[in-house]
């Protein structure tokens, strides 16, 4: 049914501030490509003999790594609590999602005080151990010990996105693979696995390009990586060229992630049937009730409880030397800078949304994968980016260098697609034909969007809301580069105490983190349970 002209926004408006929006997002990254052009070629051919080969090595076997253990910690539990009806299966759902609220920087500022030569673990080993204490030395291990590290704080991506996929699996699967006298071993890996490779791949997607965006973590322990060479290129040796180099390379490494994992989910796409009814299994043997409590209790106890233990013993070792006002003003920068960001992106994602429903523009769905780039972008080469255009002519405004909006105009640069992303789904799911029947019928635009939309998709903007919140929250390259003059938040001062050696000192900055983003994240697992409750009955 064509909708009534007089109700649509002006067509040529549209695709203007669309292409205002899409120029913000991709206006840094076309400044950051072109500053390396002029670069000499003995820059590239310093960069190629001294300093490629190392941060690619690093990168791909850090990379390798932490994806590797946390298929293990997110995929397996997954299963386990999907499928099957035991004690404690909700207390465990809630409990994987929480090491999402502990950012990798904070896991391994923990984990390398833990492991230290002095600290309760190798102490033991030596004692009991002595073998077992030299495999567990990071000196020897850094990159195979930061990349388990990562994955403790990363698979909360994998296990919310094969949650979701195990849930829409319906019996009929399964029940057919009893049949034909399949073990449930093979079902698994089977059918099971290639069913929901997609959401797998989304999450792996989502681990690889946290890891490529990570400083904290790599710097403290040494690691050479692309986002660490950047700030040593720039902070360290004045580099700008080595920097913009690495930097540009680094983006068009994610941008071939980026293609293959969009390639990956339309070659691999699965429509599931929605008239079976949800496979839950009741009958558990007693061996294999121990098994599911062991793989859900492995990446909770060193995931989370571990970390808060350690953080909640230093805040005591140091509470009397607390500086609770500088506490206090640093989490109200970091929620006022958190807040703003969500706010923004959480309202342009609507207004995109909506606009792609009822006007149908190709414009718009162009932009919408425009943006989706950016979450790909480590902060490094974001932050890098827009110093490079706000340095250089005809934008050239050093003022704002180190402005409250240049910060803010980053998160949302970063965060925008974190934002997009549970919108889209949302607005997709409904049938269009009501949209074109009320507008039709005289409803309007603007009173479409607040008697229908705006209802029916309150639950998505609210997970898109918590999740750039607390994205935010533990956002650190970006805050780094681009912070205002006397300007921290948490993060900031979390990392300067760690790589000071002070970690009791950051521990109070820590534990504030993790509190904020636990608090939202039960509610962010609240809402996405009610999501998945949906599929129960059918």
């Amino acid at each position: 049914m064509e909708i009534k002209k007089k109700y649509l926004l002006n067509s040529r408006n549209l695709v203007i501030s669309t292409v205002f929006l899409a120029l913000l997002v991709i206006l840094p990254l076309l400044y950051l490509i072109s500053s390396t052009l002029g670069v000499e070629a003995k820059n590239f051919s310093y960069l190629w003999d001294n300093l490629l080969v190392e941060y690619s090595i690093d990168t791909l076997y850090l990379v390798s790594i932490t994806s590797f253990f946390s298929l293990i910690f997110g995929v397996i539990p997954a299963w386990f609590i999907s499928t099957n009806n035991f004690k404690g299966k909700n207390f465990y759902d809630i409990m994987l999602y929480l090491p999402l609220a502990i950012p990798a920087y904070i896991m391994a500022f923990t984990y390398s005080d833990v492991l230290s030569y002095t600290g309760p673990i190798q102490s033991f080993a030596r004692k009991y151990f002595p073998e077992l204490s030299e495999l567990l030395n990071q000196d020897y291990l850094q990159i195979e010990i930061l990349g388990i590290i990562m994955a403790l704080s990363l698979y909360p991506y994998i296990y919310t996105a094969c949650r979701l996929s195990f849930s829409l699996i319906g019996s009929n699967y399964i029940d057919l693979s009893k049949s034909l006298g399949i073990s449930s071993t093979k079902t698994f890996f089977k059918i099971i696995i290639p069913l929901s490779r997609v959401s797998i791949f989304s999450g792996l997607f989502l681990v690889v390009m946290e890891v490529l965006n990570e400083y904290g973590a790599v710097k403290y322990f040494g690691v050479n990586t692309f986002t660490s060479g950047i700030f040593r290129s720039w902070y360290s040796m004045q580099d700008i060229e080595t920097a913009s180099l690495l930097a540009v390379i680094l983006f068009f490494v994610v941008v071939v992630f980026f293609f293959a994992e969009r390639w990956i989910n339309s070659k691999f796409k699965f429509n599931y049937q929605p008239n079976t009814k949800k496979f839950i299994n009741d009958e558990i043997s007693s061996s294999k009730k121990i098994l599911y409590h062991i793989s859900c209790l492995i990446p909770i106890i060193f995931g989370f409880i571990i970390p808060v233990l350690f953080i909640v013993d230093n805040v005591f070792y140091e509470f009397e030397r607390i500086d609770f006002i500088r506490v206090f003003d640093l989490t109200s920068n970091t929620v006022i800078v958190s807040l703003i960001a969500s706010v923004i992106i959480v309202t342009i994602a609507v207004y995109f949304q909506f606009l792609k429903r009822i006007i149908r523009n190709k414009t718009i769905t162009l932009f919408n994968e425009v943006i989706s780039l950016t979450y790909a972008l480590p902060g490094a080469v974001i932050g890098l980016a827009l110093i490079i255009m706000l340095t250089s002519s005809p934008l050239k405004s050093e003022i704002l260098i180190g402005s409250f909006s240049v910060l803010i105009y980053a998160y949302v640069m970063r965060y925008m697609a974190v934002g997009i992303s549970p919108l889209k789904s949302s607005f997709e799911k409904h049938p269009t034909s009501f949209d074109d029947t009320a507008l039709n019928l005289g409803m309007g635009p603007v009173k479409l969007f607040r008697k229908i939309h705006l209802p029916i998709n309150m639950s998505a903007i609210a997970i898109a809301f918590l999740i750039t919140f607390v994205d935010i929250i533990k956002e650190l390259p970006i805050t780094l580069i681009l912070r205002p003059f006397n300007f921290d938040t948490l993060a900031v001062q979390t990392f300067q105490y760690a790589v000071d050696e002070m970690i009791p000192k950051s521990a109070i900055y820590s534990l504030t983190i993790v509190l904020v983003g636990t608090i939202l994240l039960i509610f962010l697992k609240k809402i996405v349970n009610k999501q998945i409750n949906v599929f129960k009955n059918y």
